[in-house]
């Protein structure tokens, strides 16, 4: 919800609740299983915080690079942490995803464009949705491009604003256009 995040029952009773700071913004807010959530807070520094629920205590904190620390707004969007526990961080104004270790060192990196999300498929690849520049695109780890759909790929349906991406057990690929 930009300036905070919560989780909410079916009845609609907040039964956890985090606000940014000032100045802050957060665009991700991932269960890690029943306890903690990712947050990723936009800012000046920007952070990657795993905070633990029942007491909203930060229990893991790493500070991001960004292109412009001031242009809050534009950082970060979607980040998730994988399987083997590291964080695939889609650095929106830098133009590229990265992985981090646990301990926060770069493991990972490929050059993507407005990345606006970035998800470790079971194949080992990474499949990235493109913002504004509307593409979805698979990249295997040597960074390169195996498969990729763009603007106007699909006829009819232009790709504008590409968020979120999945792959679906068939094979197929779901893609939130906007």
């Amino acid at each position: 919800r930009q300036f905070g995040a919560s989780e909410i029952t079916p009845d609609k009773k907040i039964v956890w609740d985090y606000d940014a700071a000032p100045g802050t913004e957060i665009h991700t807010a991932y269960p890690l299983g029943e306890d903690r959530v990712l947050v990723m807070r936009n800012g000046d520094p920007a952070k990657l915080l795993v905070i633990r629920k029942a007491t909203n205590s930060v229990e893991k904190e790493m500070v991001l690079s960004t292109g412009d620390p001031h242009g809050v707004h534009g950082q970060f969007r979607h980040i998730r942490v994988t399987q083997a526990g590291t964080f695939l961080v889609a650095h929106m104004d830098l133009g590229k995803v990265v992985e981090y270790s646990a301990a926060g060192q770069e493991i990972w990196s490929v050059a993507a464009p407005s990345a606006w999300a970035a998800v470790r498929l079971k194949n080992g690849n990474t499949l990235i949705s493109g913002n504004q520049l509307g593409y979805v695109r698979e990249v295997n780890s040597s960074g390169e491009t195996v498969w990729e759909i763009t603007k106007n790929d699909l006829p009819g349906i232009p790709l504008f604003t590409v968020q979120e991406v999945s792959r679906l057990a068939n094979g197929n690929t779901l893609i939130n256009n906007w």
